[in-house]
């Protein structure tokens, strides 16, 4: 029997709000993991570029109700399809 190995799908997920300067140096960061991944943002009504930049970059953009970080990480693991999942903060 041949065992294939296949990489783990990493799935990161970002709370968000207002981090429209800091984001995109995070997400052309995470562009250069090499393997799959999948890019969960949670943004809580942010009223800057955020959510235009999470939508360049390609990332899953998912909207919160309200800010807080905790309900924000537990929408984007609930919404994840990755085998692992890696919390980070823009800032």
């Amino acid at each position: 029997m041949v065992r294939i190995e296949r990489t783990p799908k990493l799935s990161v997920v970002i709370p968000t709000r207002n981090e429209a300067k800091a984001l995109p140096l995070l997400l052309a960061d995470l562009k250069l993991w090499p393997n799959e991944l999948e890019i969960c943002i949670v943004d809580a009504g942010s009223n800057d570029f955020t959510p235009n930049i999470a939508n360049l970059y390609g990332a899953k953009l998912l909207k919160a109700k309200e800010p807080n970080r905790g309900m924000q990480m537990k929408l984007g693991a609930t919404n994840s399809k990755g085998d692992w999942i890696l919390f980070l903060h823009a800032d």
